[in-house]
């Protein structure tokens, strides 16, 4: 049986306060608190400021060295490349060396946006990006669906890499994987994925693409599960445990506390 991580993107919400956090709790111990409840977090904020180790250690510390970490790389990687984007990785890859050092580090989560084709040009540059992260554990979310096949699956996992499986709008170009059992068929087909990444973004296609890419970051993820999705989404993560050493599982659905609510729910199911 694999080694199950259960946790939410991101964990400093001040909305969750009084929904999961106790509304006397200081934002300070937000942290260990979480660390009392779940054992993995993925981290967004590095996407937005490139992170640096003093930050990553204390992390570490205020976890009490509890919680594996998933941190999202840069957008100077993924979103704005400049042409001098592999001194930008290197200094990404001294960030969380601490978190790599310590054994605390999941997974370097690459998040390539839905404009990201699959290109010859695409596919050289994310081989070389990959190759620039050597041994570390990686893992790749693609938003456009022209990326899932099995060659892709294949070619991550030769470079030590997971594919992300996310659960979002079913909308024309995402690759949204999670419905209709989808991903069983998958894993059960996909030779040499020891880790797999599953990201749960919400269903609200309404708000998908609404505004622009700053406004839109809390409509689109608005979004609480279903008893009987949680339900659904259990049943294929014991199936994928059974095929992988290691499953990692974040709910990106942030707003009003939804994402961690259906963090708590689905472990109660997985017990």
């Amino acid at each position: 049986m694999s080694q199950l991580y259960i946790g939410t993107s991101g964990y400093d919400y001040p909305e969750w306060a009084g929904v999961f956090y106790p509304d006397n709790l200081k934002r300070k111990d937000y942290l260990a608190y979480y660390a009392d409840v779940f054992n993995a977090v993925e981290l967004n904020g590095t996407f937005y400021r490139m992170p640096t180790s003093r930050q990553m250690m204390s992390l570490a510390n205020r976890s009490g060295d509890r919680l594996r970490f998933s941190v999202k790389a840069n957008r100077l990687l993924t979103h704005e490349i400049p042409a001098n984007w592999k001194d930008e990785a290197q200094s990404f890859i001294e960030a969380v060396k601490p978190l790599h050092d310590r054994g605390l580090l999941g997974n370097i989560l690459f998040q390539l946006p839905q404009s990201f084709h699959r290109t010859p040009d695409n596919r050289l540059y994310l081989a070389e990006l990959l190759k620039v992260f050597g041994d570390y554990p990686l893992a790749v979310e693609f938003r456009h669906k022209e990326w899932i096949r099995y060659s892709v699956f294949e070619g991550l996992a030769e470079r030590n890499a997971s594919f992300v499986f996310c659960d979002m709008p079913r909308l024309p170009s995402l690759p949204s994987l999670l419905y209709d059992n989808s991903i069983t068929e998958r894993v059960q087909h996909s030779a040499g994925m020891e880790r797999m990444y599953l990201r749960l973004h919400g269903r609200n296609s309404d708000a998908w693409y609404a505004g622009d890419s700053s406004s839109n970051g809390s409509q689109r993820y608005d979004y609480q599960y279903t008893e009987d999705e949680l339900a659904l989404f259990a049943s294929e993560i014991r199936i994928i445990a059974g095929h992988s050493k290691s499953v990692d599982v974040f709910f990106n659905n942030h707003p009003r506390g939804y994402g961690v609510q259906n963090a708590i729910r689905l472990k109660e199911f997985l017990s």
